[in-house]
């Protein structure tokens, strides 16, 4: 599997993730050494669980629509099971379980979902100072994510985000190929004039991870204590396709040399 940093354990914006490469060992960041000497092109990151802590308020939403289905698993499950996944993997579980769902209740889902995380959702510890500190230091930062732009646009206002990233708002929902396919980071790295290999990612999930490494594109997994990642937990090497792990999002800005 590709990795994303050099031998003096340095994310380097400039290195390429080669997909023929073998993975890193699995590595905490060390706050001192893990200074970049180039801050990357554009900042791509993911919305639920790197910038609000949207995740628990929507799987809960999810959890409750599918115990209306019949369905047994617990609410664990539904998290370690769909935690930064897409629609597609919901009808696959609902299809395997021979479930059936009443006709349009995505779009009841939907609404009761926006409707939790207008009032409920908070914004990640350190997210909002970090973004400021990369925006104040001039790099270009935008939102990729699997979630709908009307989802990103209700999270990112509640917690005071909004702004910080202007029009540069990805929503994989729109382009049809949800990650761990490539297709968001990709697009967003083209809307922004950056080739991939100057972009680095943010991501807390394992499809995140591979769609940076599908992408070329260096990434950073942010893996807070306590954090668990469907289907496996904690991060294994395999899962982390050699991003190393950092988990204060108050050090983001060092790590990035700013």
């Amino acid at each position: 599997m590709p990795t994303a940093t050099d031998t003096s354990n340095k994310i380097c914006t400039d290195t390429v993730r080669d997909s023929t490469h073998q993975t890193a060992p699995n590595r905490q960041i060390s706050r001192r050494r893990a200074m970049t000497t180039k801050p990357p092109g554009l900042v791509i990151f993911d919305c639920d669980g790197v910038l609000v802590n949207s995740e628990p308020i929507f799987n809960r939403v999810l959890f409750d629509h599918l115990q209306s289905f019949g369905a047994t698993l617990s609410f664990e499950d539904c998290c370690r099971r769909f935690t930064g996944t897409s629609r597609h993997a919901v009808d696959h579980y609902l299809q395997q379980e021979g479930l059936a769902a009443p006709k349009g209740w995505i779009d009841a889902f939907y609404r009761d979902a926006l409707a939790a995380l207008q009032t409920q959702t908070e914004a990640i510890p350190g997210a909002v100072d970090a973004v400021a500190a990369l925006t104040d230091a001039g790099l270009i930062c935008c939102v990729a994510s699997n979630g709908l732009q009307q989802k990103m646009e209700i999270t990112l206002e509640r917690t005071g985000l909004r702004d910080a990233f202007g029009d540069r708002l990805y929503s994989a929902y729109d382009l049809g190929a949800s990650k761990p396919a490539p297709d968001v980071f990709l697009h967003a790295a083209a809307a922004n004039g950056i080739p991939p290999a100057a972009c680095v990612v943010i991501e807390d999930s394992p499809s995140g991870w591979l769609a940076a490494a599908r992408a070329a594109m260096a990434c950073l997994a942010y893996v807070p204590a306590g954090a668990t990642h469907a289907p496996d937990a904690p991060p294994t090497d395999e899962t982390l396709q050699g991003a190393p792990r950092f988990d204060d999002m108050s050090d983001l800005p060092a790590l990035l040399g700013c």
